[in-house]
């Protein structure tokens, strides 16, 4: 059973905060630690989207172009995340566009160097957010970074509840505290008080736009943990990094485009 204190639960949100973003903690917990309520993410990620679209509401107020803002809060996102997830990003489409065996694609995701499907991935990312972000102003955009964010979180807790894990990295503990020590059944609890959390903060906020945002990165989240199952052999850190980029991107660009 889920049984957490008030002071608990800040504690542990601001745990998943710091591992989430650069924001400092005042003491620093183990990779354990943070993937054993990993259930929380959806929750954390609110918390990140409220910092991020309070800043972009007063960015709103004071930039009339959207571009210009738009540019201004990709920056914002991604100092804010420290950019490990970005770096993820990269890493996957390398991984996945290697030529060779399993062996040579796992080798390919592993190398720092950023390839040319890394680079590319990385530039429709980034204009993918400036389309999304330079269309939206005022509390829409407030609105729609508080749910990209919690989705883009979701998205993370849902692979690691459905997949497997590719090798003994980042990514193993987090599939662990969501499947058991033997992988072989969800942790459904967990699953389900993380799926209540993203659909209620999605629906509250922007009503059936983000269902429709939320139903969309659930689609693509399942796309790449089966790209990874057959490019890797199963869920690593660096897939959980590159889908919490992509799903915000898709969730980002589906509020954008829903009138």
């Amino acid at each position: 059973m889920i049984s957490m204190g008030m002071i608990s639960i800040i504690s542990v949100l601001s745990a998943l905060i710091s591992f989430l973003s650069i924001i400092p903690t005042r003491r620093s917990h183990g990779i354990e630690y943070i993937a054993r309520y990993m259930f929380l993410f959806p929750l954390a990620g609110v918390i990140l989207g409220a910092i991020i679209g309070s800043l972009a509401l007063l960015l709103s107020l004071t930039v009339a172009d959207g571009m210009v803002r738009a540019v201004v809060l990709i920056a914002l996102i991604l100092i804010l995340t420290g950019m490990h997830h970005t770096d993820a990003l990269a890493d996957f489409a390398d991984g996945v566009m290697a030529k060779g065996s399993r062996e040579d694609k796992i080798r390919a995701l592993r190398d720092p160097a950023i390839g040319s499907a890394g680079a590319s991935l990385l530039v429709v990312y980034l204009l993918g957010l400036f389309a999304a972000l330079s269309t939206l102003h005022g509390m829409d955009l407030l609105r729609a970074l508080v749910v990209s964010e919690c989705i883009a979180k979701y998205s993370m807790v849902l692979q690691a509840s459905m997949g497997r894990v590719a090798w003994e990295g980042m990514g193993a503990p987090f599939i662990r505290a969501m499947r058991g020590r033997d992988c072989r059944g969800v942790n459904w609890p967990r699953l389900l008080m993380a799926t209540i959390t993203t659909v209620g903060v999605a629906y509250a906020l922007l009503d059936g736009v983000g269902v429709y945002a939320l139903l969309g990165s659930m689609a693509l989240s399942m796309l790449l943990l089966n790209i990874a199952n057959r490019s890797f052999g199963g869920a690593s850190g660096d897939l959980f990094g590159a889908t919490n980029e992509l799903s915000r991107m898709a969730s980002l660009l589906i509020i954008a485009s829903i009138p």
